[in-house]
């Protein structure tokens, strides 16, 4: 597995051998390599979904991931960290490319950390997408205005037939 020697967090080695254990079982259950994608719902009601890339691990052995959230945009955060609260995952999208790819994608991930979030424009999945794909798109964007414009169409004819 390539290693994604961009950090080196400062823990004691107590906590960090605790936390590695619960990372690499996150890794390991999924089968994450880096520049896999993590689709988790962000509700229970599992309409929406948070998108987040999974980077490998650093010279400590920390797995980490970035994301791009709402009030913070573009993140690192620690495989633990994220899957602290998580009680599905809806499903893990392998990279599709060679391993120099995959290296690219991961270093391409990093300059966007500090990228502003956007929900139309840049959000979770749009960010995912770039990274995996080379493409800055959203298709529950694309749905929540399709949803939104068929109910101000349907509004409007109903208040048409009202008149």
């Amino acid at each position: 597995m390539w290693q994604a020697n961009f950090l080196r967090p400062i823990i004691n080695s107590r906590e960090s051998k605790i936390l590695n254990i619960m990372s690499n079982y996150y890794v390991s259950y999924y089968n994450l390599s880096p520049g896999d994608r993590i689709v988790i719902p962000k509700s229970n009601l599992r309409i929406v979904q948070h998108h987040t890339i999974y980077l490998g691990y650093d010279n400590n052995g920390t797995h980490w991931i970035i994301e791009n959230v709402i009030g913070t945009g573009v993140r690192l955060i620690t495989v633990d960290d994220f899957f602290r609260g998580v009680t599905s995952v809806t499903r893990i999208e392998k990279f599709q490319g060679t391993n120099v790819d995959r290296k690219l994608a991961v270093q391409n991930a990093l300059l966007k950390v500090g990228k502003p979030y956007d929900l139309i424009n840049y959000n979770c999945e749009s960010f995912a997408n770039e990274v995996q794909k080379g493409t800055i798109t959203s298709s529950q964007v694309k749905a929540g205005i399709g949803v939104g414009l068929g109910l101000l169409v349907l509004l409007l004819l109903i208040g048409s037939l009202s008149e």
